[in-house]
C-alpha cells in the first residue's frame, strides 16, 4: 500500500515540513474550526525504549514502526522495528548496527514489516521480517542500495535500487512473494530515461511509481500505475512541472499536484486537488488520507481528509503518517519536555 517516505527528498517543502513538525508543535490532537474532533490513543513500546512513532498499517488493525532508545550525541542511540497488533508491541530489532537509521514503510496482514537501513557507510538495505526477525533482501544484478517502500497481503514488496551515490540511477523494483529471493527491475510502459522510484502497492498488485528526470532525483515529475509489465502515466492539469504519488489503496492514489497542492487520483485516474493540503502521503482503502496542510513559516498542520473534503486538523507536537483500513490515522505526540515521541493512534469523528 502506501510509503512514507523514501530516501531521496521528494520537494523541498516536505522536508522542511518534516523537520519543522518535530519542532513547532505542542501535545495535544485538536480538529480545525466545525471538523472532526480527533482523539488520541497511545501504543506501547517495547521494554528499553523510550521513543518510538507508527509509520505503516496492516489491513487489520495492525500498526508498525519505529522505537529507540539512547542519544544520538554521544553515539548510544539504538533504533528498533516494532509492530503493534492487539495492543501488544513486538520488537523485531534492528537490521545492521544501533547507530544505523531506520526507515519502516509498510506491514501486511501476516504481521510481515518491510523497510530499509542505513548504516555509517551510508548504502541501503532493504529489509523484510520473518520468524520474528529481520532479513536483508536480494539486490538485482548491478545494484549497490535497496530501499523498500512498501508490501500487499499477497507479499509483494515494492522499492526502489540503486547503483552506487544518491544521484546514480534509482530503479523501482518488486520482490515478487511468489519467487522468493529475487528481485524484479519493473519494465514496460515506464520511461528508461531518468530514475524510477516504487512508492507503494495495492492489494492486486498494481505499483505506484514516480519518475524523475535525470540527475539527482529531488522533485518527481510523473506518476505511473504499474502491473503485469505495462504501465499507464496519471494524467495532472496542463502545466505542473512536479507531481508526486505517496500512496495507493484499493485504486485510488494519494500525493501532491504541483508544488504546494495535495491530490487524490480516483479508481478511473481522475484528478481532484484536494482544498487545504499541500502533500498527502497516506490514503486507506475508503478514500480517507493524511498528509500536510499547506506550508506556513512557523507552523506546520497535518490534516485528514475524506477525498477531496477535510474533516480534521491536528496539531500541535504531532506527526501523522498513516491512514488505517480501521478508520484510524496514526503517528507520534512530541513530548514538549523531554522531545520523545509516543507512537500514537487517533480516531477523528
Amino acid at each position: 500500500m502506501r510509503s512514507r517516505r523514501t530516501a531521496t527528498t521528494v520537494t523541498a517543502l516536505t522536508a522542511l515540513a518534516v523537520g519543522a513538525a518535530s519542532v513547532l508543535m505542542s501535545p495535544a490532537a485538536s480538529a480545525a474550526t466545525g471538523a472532526a474532533t480527533c482523539t488520541p490513543t497511545t501504543l506501547p513500546l517495547p521494554a528499553g525504549t523510550d521513543s518510538g512513532n507508527v509509520d505503516a498499517a496492516d489491513s487489520q488493525g495492525g500498526y508498525a514502526g519505529e522505537a529507540s532508545s539512547g542519544s544520538s550525541a554521544d553515539g548510544t542511540r539504538e533504533n528498533r522495528v516494532v509492530r503493534w497488533k492487539d495492543g501488544r508491541a513486538i520488537d523485531y530489532g534492528r537490521l545492521l548496527e544501533p547507530s544505523a537509521s531506520i526507515t519502516v514503510n509498510g506491514v501486511n496482514r501476516d504481521g510481515t514489516v518491510v523497510g530499509y537501513s542505513v548504516g555509517a557507510e551510508n548504502i541501503g538495505r532493504a529489509f523484510r521480517s520473518r520468524d520474528g526477525k529481520l532479513e536483508r533482501l536480494p539486490l538485482p544484478a548491478g545494484a549497490r542500495s535497496s530501499f523498500a517502500t512498501g508490501i500487499n497481503d499477497t507479499g509483494d514488496i515494492v522499492g526502489w535500487t540503486r547503483t552506487a551515490e544518491e544521484d546514480s540511477p534509482h530503479t523501482a523494483v518488486l520482490w515478487p512473494a511468489d519467487a522468493p529471493g529475487t528481485a524484479v527491475k519493473l519494465s514496460g510502459g515506464l520511461p528508461t530515461a531518468g530514475h524510477t522510484e516504487a512508492a507503494g502497492i495495492d492489494q492486486d498488485g498494481t505499483v505506484l511509481v514516480n519518475h524523475y528526470p535525470e540527475g539527482a532525483p529531488v522533485s518527481s515529475t510523473a506518476v505511473y500505475l504499474w502491473r503485469s509489465g505495462s504501465a499507464r502515466k496519471l494524467a495532472v492539469p496542463t502545466g505542473t512541472a512536479k507531481a508526486h504519488g505517496g500512496a495507493i489503496s484499493n485504486g485510488r492514489v494519494a500525493g501532491m499536484a504541483g508544488s504546494t497542492s495535495g491530490a487524490v487520483w480516483d479508481k478511473d485516474g481522475s484528478m481532484m486537488v484536494v482544498p487545504n493540503s499541500g502533500s498527502l502521503h497516506s490514503i486507506n482503502s475508503t478514500g480517507q488520507s493524511v498528509g500536510y496542510e499547506p506550508w506556513n513559516w512557523g507552523a506546520v498542520l497535518y490534516g485528514v481528509w475524506r477525498m477531496d473534503t477535510q474533516i480534521a486538523t491536528l496539531g500541535n507536537r504531532v506527526g501523522v503518517y498513516v491512514s488505517a483500513d480501521n478508520g484510524s490515522v496514526a503517528g507520534y505526540i512530541q513530548n514538549t519536555t523531554t522531545g520523545k515521541l509516543s507512537p500514537t493512534t487517533w480516531r477523528c469523528g
